[in-house]
């Protein structure tokens, strides 16, 4: 869902408040981390368009978040954790979302490792209630997305660490996903919630490798299967890759890293039909290059400068809505 737009007329407040203790329990081979945290937060919404077909006035809504995790580690070689989330929300259903993960390292510097859980995901004020004249009506029947999903991987280091390659395969699934609809017959764009199921599942590789001191590189693909109800979901494109090469001088006081983006064709639905039937089209394969260096003056203080898009790639990552050209940016970074 697209943010609302700069002049949309609506006004919006969120609180948020949280307090997390832990305790630490065993010995130097077994250890154990209790987790105990809460989340407080309070969100407001007022639409101030003057329109019958918008909600005019105020909302809020209060959302307590209970959470527990317990985390164990054995001879820096087994890892197990998992939490759990319970929110007591004053307007979506109560929802429980846990998380178990676990790893385990082998002599030969092998760790093989897996993760469940699942998530819920409230829709947005302006999901809800938003309005633009004669462009977008929220909707206020929205029910929360709720998702669920798995992976296991395995990763190999070599040279005493200096470089790990790991593979992951994935799978996921998403109920009840937000998406825009155009209704007749005034077909003003308006969110719902998809009837059917989306399920991912797909294969990431990536390796990290530093050399020497002064050169750092990493690269990572992603081969993703993504259908919904059967069809090929738009804005998932099959491959995507990226590389970064970063170089130091020999104190680190100066970076530099090249960046090199790689998106695979991709769908997309456009309403290029005078009968407004959206249909799909093609959004081509592109390659971002970007370059940045960042020199530190003081420990606490650095100048950067970046370039993004070095190359100046025309692209679209949505259907007929203009993306960003060569742009330089630079200035004075200071840490507190």
């Amino acid at each position: 869902m697209p943010p609302p737009p700069a002049n949309a007329p609506n006004k919006g407040n969120r609180y948020k408040g949280s307090f997390e203790s832990s305790l630490r329990l065993g010995t130097d081979a077994i250890r154990h981390r209790l987790t105990a945290a809460i989340d407080v937060e309070r969100e407001e919404f007022q639409n101030t368009t003057p329109s019958s077909f918008a909600f005019q006035g105020k909302r809020s809504t209060d959302n307590v978040g209970i959470v527990g995790q317990y985390e164990l580690l054995i001879n820096d070689a087994f890892s197990f954790g998992a939490s759990i989330r319970h929110d007591e929300n004053d307007r979506f259903d109560d929802p429980t979302t846990w998380r178990v993960q676990g790893s385990y390292s082998l002599p030969t510097g092998t760790r093989v490792r897996g993760a469940y859980g699942t998530g819920v995901k409230n829709p947005g004020y302006f999901e809800l209630y938003g309005f633009s004249d004669g462009r977008y009506i929220g909707n206020p029947n929205l029910r929360p997305e709720k998702s669920e999903g798995w992976e296991a991987g395995i990763e190999q280091s070599f040279s005493d660490g200096k470089a790990t390659i790991s593979a992951t395969y994935f799978d996921s699934r998403l109920k009840d996903e937000i998406f825009t609809t155009f209704p007749a017959p005034t077909f003003i764009a308006t969110p719902s919630n998809r009837a059917t199921l989306s399920k991912q599942h797909g294969i990431e590789v990536a390796l990290a490798a530093r050399p020497i001191p002064q050169i750092r590189l990493d690269a990572a693909y992603t081969w993703l299967h993504a259908r919904e109800n059967g069809t090929v979901e738009v804005r998932r494109p099959k491959h995507i890759g990226s590389f970064n090469a970063t170089v130091f001088s020999k104190d680190e006081r100066f970076s530099g890293t090249l960046t090199v983006r790689y998106n695979g064709r991709q769908t997309d639905v456009a309403f290029t039909n005078p009968s407004f039937i959206p249909v799909r089209v093609s959004l081509r394969e592109y390659v971002l290059v970007n370059l940045n260096a960042e020199y530190k003056l003081r420990p606490n203080i650095s100048l950067f400068a970046r370039v993004e898009n070095l190359i100046n790639e025309q692209y679209e990552e949505v259907f007929s809505f203009a993306t960003p050209g060569r742009a330089g940016y630079g200035g004075v970074r200071v840490r507190f």
